[in-house]
């Protein structure tokens, strides 16, 4: 009988730019700024139901962005947290990884990002903190995948 030890979940927190920080607070303040005075100065009920709904999505959505973006790599796949998104990539679809500045939408709060290609066609853009450690983790879980540029 052999037994086979579970591979440590390893934890990785977003690297965040300070102007991506910036510009997150920058715009929940100004929507709070434009939107506020119409809540107040409302007569009607459901249009101030509606507006402090709006206010609170664009304050609390890039806030809750900045504080939970992250990635897990378990023994078989690779998690990623932004907010309230989810993706679960399985480590055995990952084909590619390489460095990326690419400015496409993502879960990655940093320009310095790391391209997960995996599937036929899908990638995700991630940019954590500690990229070399990452990219390890992945060399070692995901043996086939075509690794470059670190």
């Amino acid at each position: 009988m052999t037994f086979v030890l579970p591979v440590p979940r390893a934890f990785f927190v977003s690297k965040v730019d300070a102007w991506i920080s910036g510009i997150a607070v920058a715009a929940g303040f100004t929507c709070l700024s434009i939107a506020a005075p119409m809540v107040l100065f409302s007569t009607s009920s459901a249009e101030r139901a509606v507006l402090a709904g709006v206010v609170l999505v664009t304050l609390v959505l890039p806030i809750w962005l900045l504080l939970d973006t992250n990635y897990t790599v378990t023994g078989e796949e690779l998690r990623i947290r932004s907010g309230p998104f989810r993706w679960s990539i399985a480590l055995s679809e990952v084909r590619a990884v390489s460095p990326s500045r690419s400015w496409l939408s993502s879960p990655a709060l940093s320009l310095d990002r790391i391209l997960v290609q995996y599937g036929v066609a899908r990638s995700v853009l991630v940019s954590p903190r500690e990229k070399q450690r990452f990219v390890d983790c992945l060399r070692e879980r995901c043996p086939a995948a075509h690794i470059t540029g670190f």
